[in-house]
């Protein structure tokens, strides 16, 4: 079973959680699973989704188990039914951190450009189960991440895609949504961001119905 949960950060909530950057968001995200005895450490994925509303700032969290946020955040989580990983094509956003292995030196560079970036993501798409339409394929690129830690600077490149994408291999498609895709998933990113095509949604329905 999964969950999906939306936290609403009010100006309150902001200064409650000390809300100042990119890595605090990690740290409210990471705090709303606490590790039970003997329990295994969660790796909920999430995604910024910004400032919704002005003054205000939503989370999307996707985990195993249902988040216990801080009481200064209200929350709103749903199940994750098996009938919603069961279309055929959806239309998709999802933020990630396009990097390409240097041959030469087996280092992680990133992806730049454009035409690049498109290129890169339309490679990966069939190692995550679908295939994208490229005709509806757009990518913005965004602000670099930045995290300081105890060991230094951590930087992560960071694109945002939307588009179009049509199943091909469902238990990958499964698996890669509920993992997540790509690198840096703790830090925001690889939440893959679905709604049903209008039309798959109503052929499903009409499936149902006879």
């Amino acid at each position: 079973m999964s969950y999906l949960t939306k936290l609403f950060l009010d100006p309150k909530a902001l200064r409650e959680g000390e809300i100042r950057d990119d890595y605090s968001i990690h740290r409210l995200v990471y705090s709303c699973f606490p590790l039970s005895a003997g329990g295994k450490p969660a790796r909920p994925l999430y995604a910024d989704l910004g400032a919704t509303v002005p003054g205000k700032r939503t989370l999307l969290i996707l985990s195993e188990r249902e988040p216990e946020p801080p009481e200064y955040v209200v929350s709103s989580a749903t199940v994750v039914s098996e009938a919603f990983l069961g279309f055929d094509e959806y239309r998709f956003e999802v933020d990630l951190n396009p990097t390409r292995r240097d041959k030469t030196d087996g280092k992680r560079r990133a992806v730049t450009g454009q035409f690049d970036l498109l290129q890169w993501f339309i490679a990966h798409a069939p190692k995550w189960g679908f295939e994208a339409d490229p005709r509806f394929l757009e990518v913005l690129p965004r602000q670099t991440r930045r995290f300081e830690k105890a060991e230094g600077e951590c930087v992560f490149n960071h694109a945002f895609y939307r588009g179009r994408l049509r199943v091909t291999d469902r238990a990958l498609f499964k698996c890669s949504f509920l993992a997540g895709l790509g690198h840096g998933k703790a830090f925001g990113f690889g939440l893959l961001r679905l709604r049903p095509c209008r039309s798959a949604a109503a052929t499903a329905t009409d499936n149902q119905q006879q």
